[in-house]
């Protein structure tokens, strides 16, 4: 099967190619990535801006996990226009989407005959929209977790849902700690739905229900506020493999 992945240039979607990608060796895999920082992404958060230093800094020493040009990644930030046919030449027959960083447009979400999914990092529609996984540390909830879901059309995080997981909350360690925790058990629902499709099955999913919350980024008082810090000198990526 050619499956194409969108994903986003940092330390959790990094994680989950490592996870995936030997998974799904039978399979004719692309791999694009959004990079969102320089001149057409200013990060206005100081705090926010500590962490995405950080996870550069990772990312630039990595040495135990296969790296984005390893995994042969190329940059595709304008999937909707620019960049489309770029896409549209690996005629995916299915969209895996990873935390990327541009909402997908009814030409991109049509173009696989199986559809796109999205690994979204938290419960929904509980919590939707960005950073899912820090508010879920900053409302106290036990678990966080991911969930699997189809993109059916530009509205954010609203598609059926496939699949869910669920691990238990950290608040001794930080928010990048605990969002790279979810990532094992979120991959591994994604190799089941590809196999499943691989075997001519059908994707169970079922309509989202109860409270829909929309998150964005969080400011500095609610950083303050936070009862994890963004993240540690010793958060390793390494960890996790």
């Amino acid at each position: 099967m050619r499956i194409t992945f969108l994903v986003n240039h940092d330390l959790p979607a990094l994680l989950a190619l490592n996870y995936l990608l030997p998974a799904l060796k039978q399979h004719d895999i692309s791999v694009f990535f959004s990079r969102k920082n320089g001149s057409n992404r200013k990060i206005k958060n100081p705090k926010l801006a500590e962490l995405a230093e950080f996870e550069s800094r990772q990312l630039c020493g990595l040495k135990s996990l296969i790296s984005f040009d390893e995994f042969g990644a190329q940059a595709l930030n304008q999937v909707n226009t620019l960049d489309y046919q770029q896409f549209a030449d690996t005629k995916p027959e299915l969209v895996v989407s990873i935390r990327y960083m541009t909402i997908l447009k009814d030409r991109v979400i049509n173009t696989s005959k199986l559809g796109v999914i999205n690994l979204h990092s938290g419960p929904l529609p509980a919590y939707q929209g960005v950073m899912a996984t820090y508010w879920g540390l900053f409302n106290k909830e036990r678990h966080i977790g991911t969930t699997l879901h189809f993109i059916e059309d530009s509205e954010i995080d609203t598609g059926s849902i496939i699949l869910v997981s669920s691990t238990e909350a950290n608040y001794q360690r930080s928010y990048l700690w605990n969002v790279l925790n979810i990532y094992r058990a979120g991959c591994v629902n994604i190799v089941q739905a590809i196999k499943q499709l691989s075997l001519g099955e059908s994707l169970n999913s079922t309509s989202q229900s109860g409270q829909a919350n929309y998150y964005s980024f969080p400011h500095s008082d609610n950083i303050d506020d936070s009862p994890v810090e963004l993240f540690s000198k010793n958060d390793n990526i390494a960890d996790f493999l």
